[in-house]
């Protein structure tokens, strides 16, 4: 019987990338326990079933207060620099869903979302929203950045779920977002207080849940000249997956937010570059926009642009090169795209997509490189190809640096970074030889598909090494 030839390698790539994209999900979404069939039902008759305790939650929750009420507590915590970040390892955005306007959604002026933003997205009936301005101002729990700009609140009628959006303009939305971030995976706000990543990347979006006082979620949005945190409660169950709200919904109500403090919030005088300018700008030491540069990009042709790569001049620093320019150099890498130890050539080809390497030095020898950047690219045009794509590379990230790893003349010792997804991997000899540190970090990047893996290879101060690293993620992430 003759073989069947219209069977592709891109056909069998993109029936594994669905069948894994589905297995992600079934994870993701457990079958629900008998609680949560009796208590939500449809979304409007979990709404009515609470009906009863809203006049007591609403007693419990300072309306507009963004940090987690029902506690009673005040954790505002100090401001921290973006370069101790410790940002988690983001997956691929989620798809948001989508708004019920067929025209533009966010046409109505408003910096922080209004009320039928939070009604259309998160599914909430229409009218039921009210959003109330704080005007006494106040730090917000899980909150770094000390008294807001701006502060809302939001109550839904006959509920008890409520929310609330504080904006700070800060003229360096990035950095501000990393101090946010870090303070909201660190937060401790009770008895409890169990805090979990869902997706870093263009937004940060986090889902908490306690014991007994309810669960919620938190979104952390740069945008324009300044970062929101976003905060949803529903003090009904005690962990998300038991509660009405989904990860697309509040994926759906970050997404709007950025794009309303993108259109609303950018202002004169901020003091911080456009993130999509053209102009080049090379430094100062501490930039924190992603600049674009033209770079040597080594790989098996084509390889993805330069734009994806972090510019070579933003390596610049008083930690990581001395504050000695830094630029990028050829690094054909003798034709492998493996640049960390653990990896091979033979392992990296089997990676599919598009991949290329960006080398950065400070001085012009052999001996001046600092570290390096790769780029791997999914091609597919299907975003549940994508998806699945960068969750396999960061899969197989944890997989290949945290447990270390053997060769003929010694082994690799892996240690944690503060950041998830960050290591430093030890090199030592069996032979003597010194003993060789390198400092690794792999992040989704904005673009859909793409993955940076970004390795430290040299600098003047190894005590700031992690810092450094989270420095570049951050930057490498606005790509």
């Amino acid at each position: 019987m003759a073989d069947h030839e219209d069977w592709t390698a891109q056909d069998d790539a993109q029936l594994r990338g669905a069948l894994a994209t589905l297995r992600q999900d079934v994870d993701l979404l457990p079958l629900p326990d008998v609680r949560f069939v009796r208590a939500r039902g449809v979304r409007r008759r979990r709404q009515r079933a609470l009906a009863l305790t809203a006049a007591a939650a609403a007693a419990a929750v300072v309306i507009g207060a963004v940090g987690y009420g029902q506690l009673g507590r005040d954790s505002t915590l100090p401001a921290t620099p973006a370069t101790q970040s410790t940002a988690p390892v983001p997956t691929a955005a989620p798809t948001a869903a989508p708004t019920n306007s067929a025209t533009d959604p966010i046409a109505e002026p408003g910096l922080l979302p209004l009320a039928r933003d939070w009604e259309t997205t998160l599914d909430l009936p229409t009218g039921s929203a009210t959003i109330t301005p704080v005007t006494k101002g106040g730090g917000v729990d899980c909150g770094a950045l000390g008294v807001p700009t701006r502060q809302d609140g939001m109550t839904q009628a006959n509920s008890p779920v409520s929310g609330g959006a504080a904006y700070w303009k800060t003229g360096t939305p990035e950095p501000s977002a990393n101090a946010l971030i870090k303070s909201v995976t660190g937060c401790d706000n009770g008895p409890g207080f169990t805090v979990k990543s869902e997706y870093v990347g263009a937004y940060a979006l986090f889902s908490y849940s306690t014991p007994s006082a309810g669960s919620g979620w938190f979104a952390v949005v740069p945008g324009g000249d300044g970062v929101a945190l976003l905060q949803l409660v529903d003090p009904a169950f005690s962990d998300v997956a038991s509660g009405g709200f989904t990860t697309k919904e509040l994926s759906a109500l970050a997404e709007l937010t950025r794009q309303r403090l993108d259109r609303y919030g950018a202002g004169s005088g901020s003091g911080s570059p456009s993130a999509t300018s053209t102009t080049p700008q090379i430094g100062p030491t501490g930039s924190t926009r992603a600049l674009s540069q033209d770079m040597p990009v080594a790989g098996p042709q084509p390889v993805p642009g330069s734009p994806l790569f972090v510019a070579a001049s933003q390596w610049r620093s008083p930690a990581l090169s001395g504050d000695v320019a830094t630029t990028a150099g050829p690094g054909a890498l003798e034709g492998s795209t493996a640049i960390a130890s653990c990896e091979t050539t033979e392992q990296q080809a089997g990676i599919g997509g598009r991949v290329g390497v960006v080398s950065v030095r400070a001085g012009t020898s052999a001996t001046s490189y600092v570290g390096h950047q790769r780029v791997q690219l999914d091609e597919s045009t299907g975003a549940a190809v994508q998806k699945a794509y960068v969750a396999a590379r960061l899969d197989e990230a944890k997989a290949l640096y945290g447990k270390g790893c053997a060769f003929g003349n010694g082994t690799v010792k892996s240690t944690a970074g503060p950041s998830q997804g960050t290591y430093r991997l030890d090199t030592v000899f069996t032979d003597g030889s010194p003993t060789l540190s390198e400092w690794v970090g792999v992040t989704a990047q904005k673009t859909s598909g793409a993955v940076s893996t970004i390795v430290i290879t040299k600098l003047k101060d190894p005590e700031q090494a992690f810092a450094e690293l989270d420095r570049l993620l951050m930057l490498a992430r606005q790509k």
